[in-house]
């Protein structure tokens, strides 16, 4: 049979002429690349310039999710810095370093600069971030050791006022600051006059945060669930860290986190925090309306302002638990909220689905809770349940998930044991998937619609709902489809930008970047399998997400069931992104993709032009340059020859076969074509003696 040619088509004109091919020769990131890994417990070097020394920890600026090490600035040695050491497998906020490095105003801890080097006390990559190193130490400590004191009276021109330019500017680019607790806050000057808040990139939006410092939705939600929030979560945070502050104790510090939640749904967060602790009266005001439960009531950016100035505030407002007549008896506990009942619910599933399903639920909802609109909505959540039993929606961890999200629409989405904020899917998944590797709840989140069913209950509309409802349905559609480069590795990449690349290949090289992928495969192709392929689901995936160029053209072949097609659409798609980003020869990697082309060099017909082929790689590899070898393999004009080169071979064997034929064809065929001659011939005979005898009859009869 013959070969099929290789449809590769669509991949011309995406990459350079072979004279413009070879990637610059400027400084060389694969060396600095492997530079970093060098396994040795002395200094670690960042930027060329920032010298973090692996054996001198400062503890005292450790955060939650990072260590903390002295730095060494070769340009000024003078300068007091410190860096924090991210944990590897925590997704870090890169969108909010940039911005920090960049614009942000003072109140807030300097960052000087960060980036992705080889950790050797871990024996792998890790993000490194630089700070501006606090001279007065943590606030909290200061004040505990009584070296300093801040009163009712320090607290709107020492620590509100420095403070909310900063949270201000954070707000504005959609990056709130999410980390103020009051082991936080530093002196910046050992004279201890200037408050500044500390980092808050190390870890997701609120994910180091104990749970008082988080409003109660989120605080609900489980820690890698929390989302991005808003302006409105700061102000929650900076409350209750002024209180504490103040106070000089925290009144929750022996109370479980799960009770901590049931008391601040049956009473709310401010009497739960504050309720029996002696808060000072000028704070009181101040303090009850920065710690509202209701978002919408909590005091503003210009509430605070005018608390500064000595402006009117705008009046506290609170909604108030709503509580039932009569209790509904649950497990053997009597509830009177719908709120608290939402909670134990979510907690025990199979019990909940049997009470929801009872019909005295639906009679305590609509005359114990008076409430006719959420007895109307569970008695058609449950009918629902029945006419789909055989789906997800007639589980019961779905019916269970709805119903709480009618009996609290302010809780987190709650499915399966899991809690999350819509805007926090990105960094649940993340986190999932870097420490559980466990993405099937994630999944079904977004295959059941689960956030639509939220978002549809909300009243008020969620903070952005209308681009988050737009986000889901993308990722919802890389999901449905299976090939190399989308899926639920695509889904990970686009939803979570600081999530670094996952593959197995790259397991300790923390690729966060797409500028540092290549050079970790140049680095990784001296310690693997070079047999297998440099691009699995996950590396693909991440190329899509994180570069910027149009590269469905080289999806579109990877995705093809011909190997050859496959193997040169890897090829395509490694040299287009080396091409591109311009960077440097990757000698190794060259090596291991020109042990992969068999197939595609097999799919020229012509054996002259194959051994051609083979000839020409290995001077191609020693040269490192991707673009190079893909001309070779897969040229359109060598294509073109090749295929136009195998058709006139088609049609030449074709011709020479049928004349063979007719000189050379077997017994048989010359037997039966003699045999079919001889009665054409007879035929003919037949025919004209035939036609001459009615010819002399006509003639004889005329005479």
């Amino acid at each position: 049979m013959a070969e099929q040619p290789l449809e590769t088509d669509d991949l011309a004109g995406l990459m350079p002429p072979a004279e413009m091919e070879s990637p610059a020769d400027t400084e060389s990131q694969e060396e600095e690349f492997q530079t970093q890994r060098v396994a040795s417990r002395g200094p670690v070097l960042i930027r060329d310039r920032y010298l973090v020394d692996t054996g001198s920890p400062i503890t005292a600026l450790d955060s939650p999710s990072a260590k903390a090490f002295k730095v060494e600035d070769r340009q000024d040695l003078g300068r007091k810095l410190f860096a924090l050491i991210c944990t590897s497998d925590l997704p870090t906020r890169i969108d909010t370093m940039r911005y920090m490095k960049r614009d942000l105003p003072p109140g807030v801890l300097s960052l000087i600069d960060w980036d992705v080097v080889h950790w050797p006390p871990w024996g792998q990559n890790t993000m490194v971030v630089v700070f501006e190193q606090p001279l007065g130490g943590r606030v909290e400590s200061r004040l505990a050791r009584k070296e300093t004191r801040i009163t009712e009276y320090d607290v709107p021109r020492r620590l509100v006022e420095p403070l909310m330019s900063p949270l201000q500017a954070l707000s504005d680019e959609n990056e709130p600051h999410r980390a103020i607790r009051a082991d936080n806050l530093f002196f910046l000057d050992e004279e201890m006059t200037e408050i500044v808040l500390g980092e808050n990139v190390t870890s997701p939006p609120g994910y180091d945060q104990p749970i008082m410092y988080e409003p109660l939705d989120r605080a609900m939600a489980s820690h890698e669930g929390r989302g991005i929030g808003t302006a409105a979560d700061d102000i929650f945070a900076l409350g209750v860290t002024i209180g504490l502050l103040v106070l000089g104790y925290n009144p929750l510090a022996k109370v479980k986190d799960a009770d901590q939640i049931r008391l601040r749904c049956q009473q709310g967060s401010y009497v739960t925090i504050f309720g029996d602790a002696r808060v000072p009266l000028p704070l009181m005001e101040p303090l009850r309306g920065m710690i509202n439960d209701e978002p919408e009531s909590r005091w503003s950016f210009t509430d605070l302002t005018n608390w500064l100035t000595g402006q009117q505030t705008g009046t506290i407002k609170k909604k108030g638990l709503i509580r039932a007549d009569v209790p509904f008896t649950f497990r053997g506990a009597d509830y009177i909220s719908a709120k608290t009942l939402a909670l134990h619910f979510c907690n025990h599933v199979p019990e909940a689905a049997r009470a929801i399903n009872d019909e005295s639920f639906s009679v305590w909802l609509k005359r114990g809770l008076g409430d006719k609109g959420k007895a109307e909505a569970v008695k058609s959540v449950v009918q629902g349940a029945l006419f789909h039993k055989e789906g997800y929606q007639g589980t019961d961890d779905y019916l269970v998930a709805k119903v709480a999200t009618i009996l609290d629409p302010s809780s987190p989405i709650r499915y399966k044991g899991f809690s999350l904020m819509p805007d926090g899917y990105g960094t649940f998944v993340a986190i999932q998937a870097a420490r559980n590797k466990n993405t099937e709840i994630a999944i079904q989140l977004l295959t059941h619609d689960i956030p639509a069913m939220w978002f549809n209950l909300q009243e008020p509309s969620f903070p952005g709902t209308s681009t988050l409802t737009q986000t889901f349905a993308k990722l919802k559609g890389f999901l449905s489809i299976n090939e190399t480069g989308y899926g639920i590795e695509r889904l990970l990449y686009e939803i979570s930008p600081s999530l670094p690349c996952q593959s197995p290949l790259l397991d300790k090289s923390c690729v966060v970047s797409i500028e540092h992928l290549l050079p970790a495969l140049e680095f990784v192709s001296n310690h693997t399998d070079t047999q297998q392929s440099p691009t699995d689901r996950h590396i693909v995936a991440f190329i899509a997400a994180r570069f910027d160029q149009d590269i469905h053209p080289h999806l579109k072949a990877l995705a093809s069931p011909k190997e050859e097609t496959s193997v040169v659409g890897m090829l395509s798609l490694l040299a287009f992104l080396q091409w591109k980003l311009r960077q440097p020869a990757m000698l190794g990697l060259s090596s291991w993709v020109g042990g992969l082309l068999g197939p595609a060099i097999n799919s020229y017909h012509n054996r002259i032009t194959r051994a051609d082929i083979e000839k020409d790689i290995p001077s191609l590899v020693r040269k490192g340059s991707l673009p190079e070898l893909f001309d070779l393999v897969d040229n359109a004009e060598r294509r073109q020859e090749d295929r136009d080169g195998y058709a006139e071979a088609q049609m030449e064997w074709l011709a020479a076969d049928e004349e063979i034929r007719d000189i050379e064809g077997s017994g048989d065929e010359r037997l039966t074509k003699a045999e079919r001659t001889g009665q054409q011939a007879a035929a003919m005979i037949s025919v004209l003696m035939a036609f001459t005898t009615l010819t002399v009859l006509l003639i004889l009869e005329a005479w």
